[in-house]
């Protein structure tokens, strides 16, 4: 198992912007003065401004240089909530932060702190910064922020959630952070590993409280961790490698757990990369574009995620997605879940109960995927793949399994590639179909109170081709289908009878397709095949399920259907209320004690 380190560049902004406040969170400032080559040492970050300008501070100046000394024995969080002025500013200020073997170093301009009320800051900016870093796998790294700029920012909660922890078995409520934020764009240039440059951003409604451990801490422990079980995996040695990865996997889901991040949108996203290149080729830039990032309230659903106009291209072949995102999706139940087995010290991994790590699936919909890629030899024809919209809504888990489903499919078109060995495209090929253009549906619901299952709809087609729709009803479907003990789930699924079944055929066009292709094979004519096909399904099926009524009804639908193929419609229904089940159709002797169990009724169009 491979972890990448979470040792990288693009978590400046926001980094740089939060300990960029911390800087005020230790000391409380005089009425008017100004203080000179001011640095704070956390250990993990250090902050530095050649000159701070005060005004309007409640205490005197002596009493906030008394803050820096090392003998001062109130915490950052209890000074924090000391602080009120009108205004703290500084031409210049520096903050310098380790992560493992790399130095990131931001240098903001202008900054400006205004209305600031018992640790309560009501406005803060600065008009721009410098980024460098050093000690990364990339090389160096430089980079540009504009305006950065927030309202009604916690100075007193954020320094405790980065210095403090909470009491043991305490689990602190989630509090208001950040009002509102502001970035105009940032860009990177991150060496051999490419550029990357973001437009402007804004969040609302940020929350956080404190956590098991410090953040700083935390932050420390997940660049160490990431890096122990990349040497345990370079090294082939599974079982320490599962040791390594227990308390990086902690690490995360506490920090996962300790903010909520309101809403917000980015925009103008793009980046430039290097793929790795593969044996005996040139390496390949990658480009990427996105034109909107949003979450929460700044979604079309109003919650979850969302991204729009993506676009990617590498050498000849390029691509997009219109839009992709999520709603009503959830990481929370699984996280508390895998945080309760990891923290069983005995357990090995291997031995987790997956399902209980299934999120709250809510509903994932993506429109407008489009890839255009060179030919495939020998076909000399570019590829060309599209999908107008694929959407999943999945409802009412139970032990993590979504016991209401819709899947829908809308406009795959991919193409018909002639290869060696595959002679369903050659066969494709020659009734002149070059590309499919398919769509999908499938809607499902478990009704607790009757213990069935609605299949609502079942449909697939393809344009020019035909469509299938099936709908119908299981029985005798209990919750033990939704058990975490597989044993049981099957118990459950072999119990199920089916009650009813509704299948409608439409052609609009593959019959014909087929049975031209047929008589070109054979050098025979379109007319002498369709009878031939016409003969064989009113002899076979009556040969195959018998004199009675529903025999005749059906064999005489699907023959008419072959001769004249239009529109099939089949609906069954099975006589016993209790639906007719697996048991009953092993013990049939004769496929014909079928139709004596199920009323049935056939018509063709």
């Amino acid at each position: 198992m491979t972890v990448a380190r979470l040792r990288r560049p693009t978590h400046f902004a926001g980094t740089a912007l939060t300990a960029l406040l911390l800087a005020f969170a230790s000391p409380s400032w005089a009425a008017d003065f100004q203080l000179d080559d001011i640095r704070i040492d956390l250990g993990h970050l250090t902050i530095s401004a050649p000159r701070i300008t005060i005004k309007g501070s409640t205490l005197e100046k002596d009493a906030f240089l008394a803050l820096f000394s090392a003998s001062a024995t109130d915490s950052a969080a209890a000074r924090a909530a000391r602080l009120t002025a009108a205004e703290i500013s500084a031409p210049e200020l520096t903050l310098l932060q380790t992560i493992g073997d790399q130095k990131q170093r931001t240098i903001y301009r202008n900054v400006r702190l205004a209305d600031i009320r018992e640790g309560r800051i009501g406005h803060g900016e600065s008009a721009s910064a410098a980024i460098t870093a050093d000690g990364g796998p990339s090389g160096p790294v430089t980079g540009e922020m504009k305006r950065t700029a927030f309202d009604g920012f916690d100075l007193r909660l954020t320094t405790r959630i980065l210095t403090e922890k909470a009491a043991a078995g305490a689990e602190e409520p989630l509090r208001p952070l950040v009002e509102n934020f502001e970035q105009d764009g940032y860009s990177l240039d991150m060496g051999k590993a490419g550029r990357m440059s973001l437009g402007k951003t804004t969040g609302r409604g940020f929350t956080g409280r404190v956590g098991p451990e410090p953040l700083l801490d935390i932050v420390a422990k997940i660049a160490a961790a990431s890096a122990e079980v990349e040497k345990k995996d370079a090294a082939g040695d599974k079982a320490a490698e599962n040791d390594a990865v227990k308390p990086l996997a902690l690490s995360m889901i506490a920090v996962f757990d300790m903010f909520e991040y309101g809403s917000g949108e980015a925009r103008d996203f793009a980046m430039t990369v290097q793929a790795p290149p593969t044996a005996g080729a040139k390496p390949e830039t990658v480009d990427m574009k996105i034109a909107r990032m949003a979450f929460g309230e700044a979604t079309p659903a109003k919650s979850g995620f969302a991204m729009e106009g993506l676009r990617f291209s590498s050498g000849p072949a390029r691509g997009g997605v219109d839009f992709i995102g999520y709603s009503g999706f959830s990481f929370g139940p699984a996280l508390r879940e895998l945080k309760a087995m990891l923290s069983e010290p005995d357990k090995p991994l291997d031995q987790i109960d997956v399902r209980r790590l299934i999120p709250t699936l809510g509903t994932v919909r993506m429109t407008g995927l489009s890839v255009d890629a060179p030919p495939m030899p020998p076909s000399k024809e570019p590829i060309k793949v599209a999908l107008g919209t694929f959407e999943v809504k999945a409802g009412d888990q139970l032990n993590g399994i979504p016991t209401s489903l819709a899947l829908t499919i809308d406009r795959l078109v991919a193409p018909i590639v002639d290869t060696a060995g595959n002679p369903a495209a050659k066969d494709l090929i020659a009734m002149g179909i070059r590309s499919l253009d398919l769509s999908a549906r499938l809607d499902l619901a478990w009704e607790a109170a009757k213990n069935e299952l609605a299949i609502r709809s079942i449909s697939l087609g393809g344009a020019g081709l035909a469509q299938l729709d099936a709908s119908g009803t299981l029985g005798n479907v209990s919750k033990d289908l939704f058990s975490s003990d597989l044993a049981l789930a099957q118990v459950a699924a072999l119990g199920a009878t089916a009650r009813n079944l509704q299948v409608k055929l439409q052609n609009f066009g593959l019959v014909e397709k087929l049975v031209e292709n047929e008589a070109r094979k054979s050098k025979r004519k379109v007319e002498e095949i369709r009878q031939q096909y016409a003969m064989i399904a009113n002899l076979g099926l009556a040969a195959m399920l018998g004199p009675s009524d529903a025999a005749k009804h059906l064999t005489a639908a699907i023959s008419r259907f072959v001769a004249r193929p239009g529109t099939l419609t089949i609906a069954a229904s099975a006589k016993s209320a209790t639906g007719l089940g697996l048991a009953d159709v092993i013990t049939m002797s004769e496929p014909t004690e079928l139709l004596d169990k199920i009323d049935l009724k056939a018509d063709a169009q």
